[in-house]
């Protein structure tokens, strides 16, 4: 024991032709270390024997490598994608599909609300608002709370908040309590979305990795069309308490779903010093794709300890402060950019549209039914990002898709209402569009640009800062909904917005495609050391 705690404190490594771990140099003054250990115990072992004990030795030291962070990360990141990723993939689709459904339910909903007199604009905007405020505390316990107590477990708790929140706001007896409800719901939400889509890029290989976001984004957001399509032919007929009840009866679903199939991610439980069950998870994939006839590259010793080397002065736990750190501070600025452009333009679309049509003299259920054809282009665009996305940088991306919505929306409210086809053709268009990038942003960059220590925090922060969007935003768009600047303005302004969020992302954003997270995060995280010894 004391021989491998030896050879584990004095890292030194070659790439030699037979790829052993310890280089000659190494193993000519260990065994004279032995050699002069056993005079001194009146031993005397063979030359062959001394040479057993030190392959074991190397053998053990190999081992422990496999299990470390970075063993289990780059294991990962070679695993070809198979059944236990599928898994992965349609559960965290479908607690993000909650999240979509619940958000799509409010636009009919209030725009029925305000046509039948049970509240007025501006507690329509409150509504919209504090469940937006919600989504924010949401995103800012996420990190704390997964990072603490595990992936698995924050996706058991948070869904279970909004459940029984969404079940007690379908016997609200009036719009206050109603409002506070919808506030618990978002807390829930926020904080499921980035542990979600931060447990689906810590699975997923680097080559991947944005494909598999965009199918989860994919699956989440078939739910915009679906909420619509319920509204529009449920809500006229049972309600909108029974709308809440059916919400809630998803959440319970998809909490016993994880509860049975969902596997703690591996990188969470490295990172936390569990490395043998991280590497019991690994192992298990590894042999799944084997017996599928699949090749899994073994990783060499010395490629990880050459990992391991040059990040062991890196802390395990990072807090919250580390994100406004000099090297850090612009990721969490793009961060924070990209989630308050896309909750902005998102929920411009998916929370006012039936609210505009309706103020265009059209009727709540007609003004539903026409948003649903508009919010169909949303999984097209999706779609769309699951093949695109890691074929171009997401840099240009986002860029391109702020700037080309930005323009699209404020086209889309130039045509007059009596043109129906060209209202929902230009509308499936802008609401693809859209959705091409809000995915990108919320789902597949977000969470990249931070190391595994703080990534849940990080992208909840970018997510919290994005609500400040959504919170504010419905006040000035029924303001000016009210005015004589109508729609147009609404779009002018998110037109705004969006270039405003080009330029930051053109300036202080990081290109992440086709690298490892580790890769990505290995500058900030040298960093990391220096800010811990500091604080």
């Amino acid at each position: 024991m004391l021989l491998v705690f030896h050879f584990r404190s004095q890292y030194r490594f070659y790439r030699n032709e037979d790829r052993r771990f310890l280089g000659e140099e190494d193993r000519v003054k260990e065994k004279e270390s032995i050699d002069f250990q056993e005079k001194e115990e009146g031993k005397m072992s063979s030359s062959n024997e001394i040479e057993a004990r030190l392959d074991a030795v190397q053998d053990s030291v190999a081992g422990s490598l496999q299990k470390s962070y970075h063993g289990i990360a780059a294991r990962l990141d070679r695993i070809p994608a198979g059944k236990a990723l599928r898994i992965i993939l349609w559960l965290a689709g479908g607690i993000c599909f909650c999240d979509s459904i619940d958000m799509n339910i409010a636009g009919p909903i209030i725009a029925q609300f305000l046509v039948s007199g049970w509240s007025d604009s501006f507690q329509n905007a409150t509504f919209v608002s504090m469940t937006a405020f919600g989504y924010l505390v949401g995103g800012l316990v996420a990190g704390v709370v997964s990072d603490g107590i595990g992936r698995k477990k924050a996706l058991i708790v948070f869904p279970t908040i909004f459940t029984v929140s969404a079940i007690v706001a379908a016997f609200s007896p009036d719009m206050l309590f109603l409002t506070v409800c919808r506030f618990l719901m978002g807390v829930g939400l926020g904080a499921t979305y980035p542990c979600g889509f931060g447990a689906m890029s810590e699975f997923s290989p680097v080559e991947k990795r944005g494909r598999y976001q965009a199918w989860v984004g994919l699956i989440a957001n078939t739910g915009t069309p679906v909420a619509t399509l319920l509204c529009t032919f449920l809500l006229p007929v049972v309600g909108w308490r029974a709308i809440f009840l059916i919400s809630a009866g998803m959440g319970v679903i998809i909490i016993l779903c994880i509860i049975k199939w969902l596997p703690e991610s591996p990188r969470w439980l490295a990172n936390k010093g569990r490395n043998d069950e991280a590497d019991a998870r690994v192992t298990f994939m590894e042999n799944q794709m084997r017996e599928l006839g699949h090749v899994v590259e073994d990783i060499p010793d010395e490629e990880i300890a050459k990992m391991v080397e040059e990040a062991k002065n890196q802390p395990k736990e990072l807090p919250y402060r580390f994100l406004f750190t000099k090297k850090m501070l612009p990721r969490t600025i793009v961060a924070g950019t990209i989630q308050f452009v896309n909750f902005v333009v998102v929920y411009t679309i998916i929370a006012w549209t039936p609210t505009i049509f309706v103020q265009k003299g059209l009727s709540v259920q007609y003004s539903t039914a026409l948003t649903t054809l508009i919010l169909i282009g949303i999984p097209v665009g999706v779609a769309l990002l699951s093949v695109f996305v890691d074929k171009f940088g997401r840099k240009p991306q986002l860029i391109i898709g702020f700037l080309g919505s930005g323009i699209l929306g404020y086209l889309w409210t130039l045509i007059p209402i009596d043109q129906v086809i060209l209202i929902v053709l230009v509308g499936f268009f802008m609401a693809a569009w859209t959705y091409y990038w809000s995915l990108i942003c919320s789902s597949v960059y977000l969470p990249e640009p931070f190391p595994t220590q703080i990534r849940v925090r990080g992208a909840g922060m970018g997510n919290a800062i994005g609500r400040i969007g959504a919170i504010i935003s419905p006040y000035w768009i029924a303001a000016l909904l009210s005015s004589s600047f109508g729609a147009s303005g609404v779009y002018i302004v998110n037109a705004l917005i969006c270039i405003a969020g080009a330029i930051i992302v053109g300036v202080l954003a990081i290109e992440t495609t086709g690298k490892s997270l580790e890769e990505v995060n290995a500058d900030v995280l040298e960093d990391a050391a220096k800010y811990e010894k500091a604080s």
